[in-house]
């Protein structure tokens, strides 16, 4: 717990300090166009917040993960519903190919996925294979098992190709589609229950299980302004595959906002803001 509220508080002084840099930017740049005549900065759409679901798939793009044999994996079979995938991307930039209609994105972000066990298993790990154990209630003294999940952290960087049909990004329709990388720095399973006797717990076990320590998902992402709809594809594996555990691929669909395009127009802010101090200046040498 400890260190999700310090990474809660990180991600929030990151939040505040790119929201203003950005805002400050976009001020600077409408100035700087009208004085000087220059070129402005491309947007693109990735810095923001994605709120969606996490499915797992298996080789064949299926959910199902019992065949009838001995390589049966079901506790891959997870909870959609209850599966959540929330992404912080703090940082973007854009390298113009067409003007803004066309360009590279990349960036910088961080990500959280949950995947809630459809059955009550507990996963275990050995050096070669992820399994799961039927949670014994009986023998446990369990009365009721409210949530049993797994959960991952990674850093993000994109790399995408990305449309717009309009110079103005709050006022255009987007279109990208790449490639995302990441690097997992965190994962652990909580089982939170409540015991016959009455008592409630909550059991948290930190641990890699065997989970690759990079990604590269395949990332579409469509839009309008500040919504949009995003989706992406896990081209690796979750997990390590062995002799026994099967190759599963995340699916992550959901809806994102990119604050850069949310709010008053910042420029005509920026812009009236200096026509109004200059006029106050022009009266006071006049007076």
């Amino acid at each position: 717990m400890k260190l999700l509220s310090s990474l809660g508080s990180v991600l929030l002084i990151f939040s505040c300090l790119s929201i203003h840099a950005q805002d400050d930017m976009s001020a600077n740049s409408f100035n700087e166009i009208d004085e000087k005549g220059d070129k402005p900065s491309y947007e693109a759409h990735w810095a923001g917040m994605d709120i969606g679901s996490t499915i797992l798939l298996n080789a064949d793009f299926g959910t199902d993960f019992s065949d009838g044999t001995w390589l049966d994996n079901p506790w891959w079979e997870n909870d959609i519903a209850n599966s959540t995938t929330f992404s912080f991307n703090m940082f973007e930039y854009k390298l113009p190919i067409f003007k803004q209609y066309l360009g590279l994105t990349t960036g910088f972000g961080y990500r959280n996925i949950n995947i809630e066990f459809r059955n009550n298993y507990r996963l275990s790990y050995d050096e070669e294979n992820v399994f799961g154990d039927m949670i014994n209630e009986e023998e446990e003294n369990i009365s009721e098992i409210k949530r049993n999940y797994l959960s991952a952290h990674y850093f993000t960087i994109p790399l995408l190709l990305e449309f717009a049909t309009k110079v103005k990004g709050k006022k255009s329709f987007y279109f990208n589609a790449g490639v995302v990388g990441g690097v997992r720095f965190a994962s652990s399973t909580t089982l939170k229950g409540k015991y016959d006797n009455g008592d409630r717990f909550t059991n948290v076990r930190r641990a890699k299980y065997n989970m690759n320590p990079i990604f590269l998902d395949a990332s579409l992402r469509i839009g309008y302004g500040a919504f949009g709809l995003f989706g992406t594809y896990g081209l690796t594996t979750m997990f390590k595959t062995g002799a026994y555990t099967k190759a599963v691929h995340p699916l992550r669909v959901g809806v994102t906002w990119n604050w850069n395009y949310a709010g008053s127009d910042k420029s005509k802010k920026a812009k009236f803001d200096f026509e109004a101090i200059e006029e106050e200046a022009t009266e006071e040498i006049d007076l």
